[in-house]
């Protein structure tokens, strides 16, 4: 009789333990995760920002700019690093403009054009390392305030402007969310966009300078074209230091990029190139059509006879596609798209071309550079493996890269001799 209830009893305890370890198991179980804090400050504030200061160092890159000899490089989000690039073995920052929510860049007659949020400032850059701030239009591209309403009084709209990020460890109950901490604000327009994201400069300064293939500004002739969601803008600049708003022409496309080309605009957006004469009339651009495909990101660049157009897909453009498309545009008699061959890529973005040389940042596969001699057959010159590239400004055997850990330098004179000249 106490051989079975001693033999119960420990069926009981083991049971208890195996079914219910937690009743007797009290191990101390922990989780760490990232905690993003959103840092708001008001739009008079970002405002009362806007400056040029003493150089400071390059912590991410954004979108690049050529000017003469001298380098303008967006860190999304806080404003434009101003190097000089005489020695492009050894650039100097020797200026920093802090321009929160900045993206863009574009230069005519040493007046530097910018984008803030949802404002256009300009500064005179004519002594490089020492801007100064001189105007703004306000509330100019509205889709850069989210929520934020022009008729408010700047003191009472806080707008994202960064995120402090930190890991915390906490005891472990069920799975943990990511905490982000928003505070209480009214309309609080999200302006930070957290993605990643996406030469031998000459000795004298130039008119105008040369944007990277996924800048939203475009400067030709006395107008300024910027592109911004739905709607392109078109300002006066005859007076570069004094711009006005000329015309805005509403698009019924998702707009991300405008390329230059002599007498044209090539728009490109989530599903497709458009192209614009604005010859005869530049405050009123006229369509000439356009060249659809699937929805996909495509930055497009343009010489004489083609279009070269890069279909990238992901989270904020959609579509399924990762190619290169190159575009016949060369008739004389009508503007026409012809796709004269595809070519696979990995995930690319933007890309340059000098005379018959083609570069392509294709994401972490690298810079790929093309002999495009004929474009039926492209022909691989050479893979630069490095981290993750977005765009590149190529002119005079000079390849400028921006990549996610920083901008690198190329020496392409020698195609059999390609090699690196600096990383800032």
């Amino acid at each position: 009789m106490k051989k079975t209830l001693l033999f119960l009893l420990t069926t009981c305890i083991l049971s208890s333990i195996l079914l219910y370890p937690t009743a007797c198991m009290k191990d101390r179980i922990t989780h760490t995760y990232t905690m993003y804090i959103p840092v708001y400050k008001s739009l008079s504030s970002i405002r009362a920002s806007i400056k040029s200061t003493t150089p400071v160092e390059v912590k991410s890159t954004g979108k690049i700019y050529l000017w003469g000899k001298y380098i303008f490089l967006n860190e999304r989000e806080k404003g434009i690093h101003i190097i000089d690039n005489s020695n492009p073995s050894s650039p100097q920052i020797i200026a920093f403009l802090n321009i929160p929510g900045n993206e863009n860049i574009s230069i005519k007659d040493a007046t530097l054009f910018a984008d803030s949020f949802g404002d256009l400032v300009t500064f005179d850059v004519r002594d490089p390392s020492h801007p100064v701030y001189k105007k703004s239009i306000w509330n100019i591209f509205p889709s850069r305030y989210s929520s934020y309403s022009a008729t408010l009084n700047p003191d009472s709209v806080l707008l994202l402007v960064d995120l402090i990020v930190k890991d915390t460890t906490v005891n472990y109950t069920y799975n943990p969310p990511v905490i982000f901490t928003v505070p209480n604000c009214l309309n609080c327009g999200i302006g930070v966009n957290m993605g990643v994201p996406t030469y031998a400069a000459a000795s004298n300064v130039t008119n105008t300078g040369i944007a990277g293939s996924t800048s939203s500004f475009a400067t030709v002739n006395d107008r300024l074209y910027t592109v911004d969601g739905f709607q392109m803008q078109i300002f006066n600049i005859q007076d570069p230091l004094d711009p006005s708003l000329a015309n805005k022409v509403q698009l019924n496309w998702n707009v991300e990029t405008v390329f230059p080309f002599e007498d044209k605009l090539f728009l490109g957006t989530t599903n497709g190139v458009y192209a614009f004469d604005i010859k005869s009339s530049p405050d009123q651009p006229v369509s000439l059509g356009q060249f659809a495909h699937a929805r996909a990101c495509d930055p497009v660049i343009v010489d004489n006879q083609y279009a070269f157009v890069t279909l990238t897909t992901g989270s904020s453009c959609g579509g399924a596609q990762d190619e290169l498309d190159i575009l016949n545009i060369s008739n004389d008699s009508q503007f026409s798209w012809n796709l004269v061959k595809t070519y696979p890529m990995f995930h690319p973005h933007g890309l340059a071309k000098d005379g018959k040389t083609l570069f392509i940042c294709d994401d972490t596969q690298g810079l790929k550079i093309y002999d495009a001699s004929d474009v039926n057959n492209l022909k691989m010159i050479q893979q630069i493996n490095l981290p993750k590239t977005y765009d590149v400004i190529t002119t005079n055997g000079l390849a400028l890269v921006a990549t996610t850990s920083g901008l690198y330098q190329f020496d392409y004179h020698d195609l059999s001799n390609i090699h690196h000249l600096s990383k800032l």
